[in-house]
């Protein structure tokens, strides 16, 4: 399952494909670029809320006065005798919130205008994503998907686990550049979706890693549902060349097609630009109402560095 040859990975640049060493380096990486969680759960890998369901351990929250029904157990007896009224410690209780990682490795993902692919650039953020969920200390898991197929790796709190879902993202990953002729599967994504409902019970992270060009309204209602019993976050994967088209003439093609196009920001360009701002804009209003977080990242910029931006903001919030 893990033998790859390494002829066959130095084939293609990093950039372009992925290797096994490339991800795994991100279980040190965490450590040494201190991308590991303080505060766990208000990091963006981690979800969105803290639970107050039967799991782990317990976290002391505070020291309150006494209501009817609390456990006697809890009285302070220290803050009691000083106050001269009965309180309570207060404990949040901390369950599993184990990660399960929905990864896009389509056809549709590869493609790259600068430094990433945004396949390669979706493989790391899967890294980085199941490593920060081991060191938290829960279980992870997912699938791993093409426009051929999917891995399914049943959630597991070990780093073999990781290695082996590592294996397959880098399995997938290779597919790409080998691809003569390109005939996406556009309901890949809905079909991967629908599979992680039943896959899925409640009470995971779900991080959906995709630059979701086959998002469509049987999508959207997908990812409303798992939100329901579950934090789901989306991680979008995005070139420069989505965002903008440069001046001067272009080559542009769907795969099986090509054309001539000329450029100029006084006419369709800048509409082109305008449409992708809107985009962002609108997915981020759209989901943010159904407390799905959507994280923007793009193939300019090493993920690594996307993410300790990313979690530096959320933490300061």
């Amino acid at each position: 399952m893990f033998g790859f040859k390494k002829n066959r990975e130095k084939k293609f640049p990093v950039e372009v494909v992925v290797t096994l060493q490339d991800l795994m380096r991100y279980e040190y990486l965490l450590q040494s670029r201190n991308l590991l969680p303080t505060h766990p759960v208000y990091s963006i890998l981690a979800g969105k809320h803290a639970s107050k369901l039967r799991g782990r351990g317990l976290d002391f929250e505070e020291v309150r006065q006494y209501v009817a029904g609390d456990d006697i157990r809890n009285i302070d007896w220290h803050v009691t005798a000083r106050t001269g009224k009965t309180h309570s410690k207060v404990f949040n209780e901390e369950k599993e919130r184990p990660t399960f990682i929905l990864l896009d490795q389509s056809s549709w993902m590869f493609f790259g205008s600068t430094r990433f692919v945004k396949s390669v650039a979706a493989a790391h953020a899967a890294a980085i994503t199941a490593f920060y969920t081991i060191k938290r200390g829960d279980r992870v898991g997912g699938i791993i998907f093409n426009d051929e197929g999917y891995d399914y790796i049943t959630p597991k709190r070990s780093k073999s686990l990781v290695q082996h879902l590592l294996q397959c993202v880098v399995n997938r990953n290779m597919i790409l550049p080998g691809r003569k002729n390109i005939s996406p599967n556009t309901k890949s994504l809905n079909e991967m979706l629908k599979r992680t409902r039943s896959l899925v019970s409640h009470d995971y992270v779900i991080t959906i890693i995709s630059d979701f060009s086959m998002l469509d309204e049987e999508s959207r209602q997908h990812i409303r549902s798992l939100s329901n019993h579950n934090d789901v976050i989306l991680i979008h994967i995005y070139d420069i060349l989505d965002e903008a088209l440069p001046d001067g003439k272009l080559i542009l093609t769907n795969g099986s097609r090509q054309i001539a196009w000329q450029n100029s920001k006084r006419n369709w360009g800048k509409k082109y630009q305008q449409v992708f701002s809107d985009l962002k804009q609108r997915l981020t209003d759209e989901f943010r109402h159904f407390r799905v977080p959507l994280v923007f990242f793009n193939t300019d910029e090493t993920i690594e560095d996307q993410v300790m931006e990313a979690l530096g903001k959320t933490l300061k919030k």
